[in-house]
């Protein structure tokens, strides 16, 4: 199902993907993705390329899924992979057993705060993953903070200079 472009040391914007990609990044979210049995949920997946190429760095098994609206084309997911929501301020009912959330240029805070509540109702969330721009970090700290667990900002080689990783990790 891939025709993944070879990533490189350097972060590089494709077509079909909102954040910059690198291999570098792809190894820092692989490792700190948790591995199956616990389920991961890409919140706003988009065309699944950054979720593709998760996938297909890691050894370990992973369960990741993207989460879409029904017309966005998620091309680079095999549809097994994908779960729908009606709309983009939708909560799909899997969030209450995932271990870990990514949102990768979200663009409503209030959605972010939707799924880490339901999330964080169950007992398995351990971490959500944010990555954007840096100006948009503010408009996030404040849910991400207001939730019981740590933030670590992840800076490193590959990870454009304009982008911020941000990984919460919560107490389960």
């Amino acid at each position: 199902m891939s025709d993944n472009i070879a990533l490189t040391d350097e972060p590089r914007q494709l077509s079909d993907c909102c954040a910059s990609l690198s291999k570098p990044l792809i190894d820092i979210l692989v490792d700190r993705l948790p591995s199956q049995p616990s389920m991961c949920l890409s919140i706003g997946c988009g065309s699944g390329r950054l979720e593709n190429y998760l996938l297909e760095a890691t050894t370990k098994p992973l369960d990741l899924y993207g989460v879409e609206v029904p017309t966005c084309e998620v091309s680079a997911l095999p549809p097994e992979r994908v779960l729908r929501v009606p709309s983009t301020r939708s909560v799909h009912p899997a969030v209450k057993d995932c271990s870990a959330m990514l949102f990768v240029y979200p663009r409503v805070p209030d959605l972010v705060k939707s799924c880490m509540d339901e999330a964080l109702a169950g007992v398995n969330l351990s971490r959500v993953i944010w990555l954007g721009h840096r100006s948009d970090w503010p408009d996030y700290e404040t849910v991400l903070s207001s939730a019981k667990g740590t933030a670590e900002v992840v800076s490193g080689p590959g990870i454009a200079p304009y982008e911020l990783l941000v990984v919460a990790t919560f107490d389960s």
